[in-house]
């Protein structure tokens, strides 16, 4: 059986838009990553580390590594540097002396407060013909739509082809 066409047209505008918001949210990183004088996988970090915070489960730099999928030895030189420049500070887990977690520094928060406050706001702008309803809705459409692409990726990363430079044996 067929989509009808009405159906399948929706999915594409739907796709289309999914992929300009992450693109669009690219750029955006970017755009503050280069403001601030950081990489863009800094920029990654302080988002993971910012969420992580607000949802009271404060990441390890292990976790940050897996997040980003980055060896351990570059997320050290990544909160090295977001700690000298003030943006992170490292914090001793309170149930555990042993292991030390990232925690957003009063100076990450006041340069994220500046620059993500009027994305708020535009967000907020953005939503505010829409019923408590509606929203629902999207929340769940891209609660779905991030749960498939976990789930893809984490295909990809179990049956990642061999690399070009591996050796067949033959």
């Amino acid at each position: 059986m067929t989509e009808a066409p009405a159906r399948a047209q929706l999915i594409a505008a739907l796709v289309s838009q999914v992929q300009v918001l992450a693109l669009a949210s690219d750029r955006i990183g970017t755009a503050f990553a280069s403001q601030h004088d950081l990489h863009t996988t800094d920029f990654r970090a302080l988002t993971a580390i910012h969420r992580a915070e607000r949802a009271g489960q404060p990441l390890t730099a292990r976790q940050l590594a897996d997040q980003l999928q980055v060896s351990p030895a570059a997320v050290t030189y990544l909160v090295d540097r977001l700690t000298a420049s003030g943006h992170v500070h490292r914090d001793t887990d309170p149930t555990d002396r042993r292991r030390v977690l990232l925690r957003f520094g009063d100076h990450g928060r006041e340069v994220a407060g500046a620059f993500f406050g009027p994305l708020g706001q535009a967000h907020a702008e953005a939503m505010a013909s829409y019923s408590e309803d509606d929203l629902a809705t999207c929340l769940r459409f891209l609660h779905d739509v991030n749960a498939s692409l976990d789930h893809f990726h984490r295909g990809l990363i179990h049956e990642a082809p061999p690399s070009p430079t591996s050796t067949t044996g033959e």
